[in-house]
Formats: C-alpha cells, structure tokens, sequence
C-alpha cells in the first residue's frame, strides 16, 4: 500500500523566502577602489639656528599624487639625538585631494634635557585614503641654550615677605646652589636668571616656574594668568630649609635642612606665632598663639608659659603628668599646637590636609573647647579651631572628642533643643557620617531623618545629630564607634 505525505509549507518558511527575496532586490554600494600611489612627500626647514624658548621654526612641505586622494600629514617635531631626543610638537593635518602645501609654524620651547647645539628635525608622514604613506626626515637646524648664567631665589611677588627680597645662587659645576638660607619649612619661589634688591623679577630673562606640573622656562603673561605657577618646597618633616640646588640641564631640584624631631619642651612665648596663618579666620586668629610642632607618640613634653598647665592641657592628646609636663597620647607625627590666649587652652589638631581614617572633625552649634570657663559655637564652619573640632583616633575607625556641649532652647522646633551637630572625614565639608545610621548612647541626642519645623517647614538636618529639649550643660567624652556605630557620652565634669 503506498502511502503519499504532504508537508504545509509553516509562515516561517514563508517569511524566510520572502526576506530572500527582497534581500536580492535590494541594490549593493561600493567605495571606490583607488591604486596603491606612495605620495610624493617633500619640506624643510627654514631657519638653520633657533633659541630654546624664544624662536619657531617654519617647515615647508609640500605632498603630491598623481592617482590616490591624499588622507592626513603628520608633522613632529624634536630636538637633540638617540636617547636624549625631546619631543617638542606633534600635529596630524586633514589633506585632501592630490596636492597640499604649505607653511607651517611651531615655538621650540626650553625644556628639561635640551642640549646645546642639539638638532632640530621634523618627521614628515604623509598618508593616502588606500593607506599608503611616505616618510621623511627634515633636518638642518641646530637650538641653543639661553644664557643662564646667573640664578636668583625670588619671591612669586613683591608682597610674599616669607624669604625676603631674594637669594643670589651660586655656580658649582653645573649646578646653582644656595646655602645658609634658613628658609621655613614651606615657603614659595621663582628662580630668576636676573633679580632686584628691591624683590622684583627681570621677565626679558629667563624664569623658572612649575608648568604642567613640571619645572619650566616660563613668561609673565603665563604666570600672571595662573597657567604658571610658582615653585612650592613644603615638608612638614623639616625644621628649616637650608639648601637649595638646581640643575640648569634637567631642571631637576633638590634640597636640604635641619630635621625635624619630636620636642621636649614648647613654650608659648617664644615657640608659637602671634596669630597663626593656618588659622583662617584672622579675627580669631589674633586670639591665639600657634605652630606646626613635632610629638611623639607616649612622650613626656614640658609646657612653658602657660597660666595653670593642669587645666590648660588638651584632654583627648595630652595626660597631665605634674607641674609642668604632659604626654603626648597621638602618634607620631607633625600637628597644629595653638594656644587660647584669653582662655589658656592649648588645642593640638592634625595637619588639616589628613582625611579619615587618620582623622575626624565635628562639626556644628553648641559644641565649644574644654577650658574653665567654655564657650559654645553659635555656627557652622572650618575657619578656625573655635568652630569644628577634631577626635583622637583611639582604635581603628574609632575616635574620641572631648568637648563642652550646650543644648538650650531651640525657637524653630517644639521637640528639639539647639544642639546640633555633625561628623567629617576632613578638615572642610566632605565625607559626611549621617546621624541616623547610628545608635546614641547616654544623652537623648538623635540621629535625624529629617524634622520639621513650628512652622510646617522642613530643615537642612538631615543626617546631623540633634538633642531633645533635655537640658545639657557640662564637658562630656565623646566616642564615635564607626565599627559598632554608635555614639557614646560620657560627662566628665
């Protein structure tokens, strides 16, 4: 018996044959196909001799095809040879069509490794749109060095006092060298080739500043609009900076001065400035005696000068010992010690350019200094130590203030009282901790979702750390628990 099978044809199938079908329609584009042409590729270079940092030089160049559009030229530029070759340009140019010509302008600048008499040459590559190209080498140019043969340390302008009106260098070898300076730890400069007993700089000679983050030949015009900057030696681990030297060839600079070491003894008077630049806030400033002084971690310290040392200590850095000798409790390392002149406190801060986990601040209003008779902060701000307040770090990501705190009346809310304040990672607004991820242990202080006010508003206290009407008045320990997060008080008088 036999047997007949018929298969339906599925819309699949269909469709399939279908999109073959207008695939076949559908017209085919192709690029046009040139032949494979090298461009004929020729140029110079006008001058024979230029000046580092003052003259251009002009390559003429000229590219030809007989039966390929032209695509790009690359022109670069160097100076010097093998493995003292430097850089200076590198340009690629749109070409089109058979034919490009032109003149082309580039500033030889001074740069660091640039010897004397070192050739000038410009690479030369012209490309096809087949991707064909050409090279060549253009040659025929020497540079020269601007004569250096002074040096001067200058001040950036005639108003930055802090290394006077100058500091003549003097030759030995290759190298300017300055000593006996006696400069501080941080200061600013510019190295001159001519300077004036009056502190100001000859521009029509050569200037070094920092460009682009490197020792440069720089101009006026650069520096007054910021893209130049001065030259900046700062190092917190030096007690004075005595020497200075710099090589005119590499412009590479080094230095040297007296180490800094951990103190026995600070006193006040003769030890601290009167009103600290580090202070920002120059009407508080005036209030205090300061100073950038080396501690070490567990040492005895003797304090001169102060009216009664077994009060005057700060309570989270510092153990009172006897008469008058403290220990140090924070690790090793630079810190900001300022005295309270009216109120004789001394307050000891970390260099402010530290962020967590090394440091934290709090920051806010109703928080104030420890001494005899505390005043608390009626506002927000890292302008000096009377406003934010920095912790002991006494574990790891946990840190310890002790501070007097002040909660009264509060007259934009029924249920809260006017402490209020926050944690900071650093020594300015940044890397904010929010209150209300944290547990408050001892003190009826919240960490606030966000409130609102008498008046139906809602306030910017989002995430800050706010009391209830509870009355506070006293010096209290604080721990700020980050593994554990809590905040802990603990009154201490």
């Amino acid at each position: 018996m036999k047997t007949t099978v018929f298969f339906k044809p599925t819309l699949f199938a269909i469709s399939f044959s279908l999109l073959a079908i207008l695939s076949a329609c559908q017209p085919t584009e192709f690029r046009t196909v040139y032949p494979n042409e090298t461009p004929e590729l020729s140029g110079s270079i006008l001058q024979t001799e230029v000046l580092y940092g003052s003259d251009s030089v002009d390559i003429s160049v000229s590219v030809k095809a007989a039966k390929t559009p032209l695509s790009t030229l690359t022109v670069m530029l160097t100076a010097g040879e093998r493995e003292n070759t430097k850089k200076i340009s590198e340009q690629t140019i749109r070409t089109k069509d058979y034919e490009y010509s032109a003149t082309l302008r580039y500033a030889v600048p001074f740069m660091a490794g640039m010897g004397e008499g070192a050739p000038i040459k410009a690479y030369l590559t012209a490309v096809n749109v087949e991707g064909d190209k050409a090279e060549l080498v253009v040659e025929g140019c020497i540079g020269h060095r601007p004569s250096v043969n002074t040096l001067y340390i200058m001040p950036p302008t005639i108003q930055y006092t802090v290394i006077g009106k100058g500091q003549q260098m003097q030759k030995e070898g290759d190298l300017f060298v300055a000593t006996d300076l006696g400069y501080p730890k941080s200061f600013e400069f510019l190295l001159a080739a001519v300077g004036t007993k009056f502190g100001r700089i000859d521009w029509s000679q050569p200037v070094f500043g920092m460009l682009n983050g490197e020792i440069s030949l720089i101009t006026e015009d650069l520096f007054n609009s910021g893209v130049a900057t001065s030259i900046t030696i700062e190092n917190d681990n030096m007690e004075s900076i005595d020497t200075v030297r710099f090589d005119p060839i590499t412009f590479s600079l080094t230095y040297g001065g007296k180490v800094a070491a951990p103190v026995s003894s600070v006193n006040i008077e003769t030890d601290l400035e009167e009103a600290p630049k580090y202070i920002s806030s120059s009407s508080v400033a005036k209030k205090y005696r300061g100073a950038k002084i080396f501690f070490d971690k567990d040492s005895e310290v003797e304090i001169l000068g102060a009216k009664d040392l077994s009060k005057a200590y700060n309570l989270d850095y510092m153990e009172y010992i006897s008469g008058n000798k403290v220990r140090f409790l924070g690790e090793k390392g630079m810190y900001y010690l300022s005295y309270k002149i009216d109120d004789d406190y001394l307050v000891v801060e970390p260099l402010y350019e530290l962020v967590a986990p090394e440091v934290m601040y709090v920051c806010g209003v109703g928080l104030g200094h420890p001494t005899q008779t505390p005043a608390a902060t009626s506002g927000w701000g890292f302008d000096s130590p009377d406003q934010s307040f920095v912790g002991r770090t006494v574990a790891p990501k946990v840190y310890q203030f002790t501070l007097y705190m002040l909660n009264g009346e509060n007259a934009d809310y029924d249920d809260y009282g006017s402490l209020n304040f926050k944690f900071f990672h650093q020594h300015g607004w940044g890397g904010e901790e929010a209150g209300n991820n944290y547990q408050q242990v001892g003190l009826n202080i919240y960490g606030s979702p966000g409130i609102t006010k008498k008046d139906g508003s809602t306030g910017n206290e989002t995430g800050n750390w706010i009391a209830t009407t509870d009355p506070i008045d006293g010096i209290y320990r604080i721990t700020l628990d980050m593994n554990k997060m809590t905040t802990t008080y603990e009154k201490i008088r």
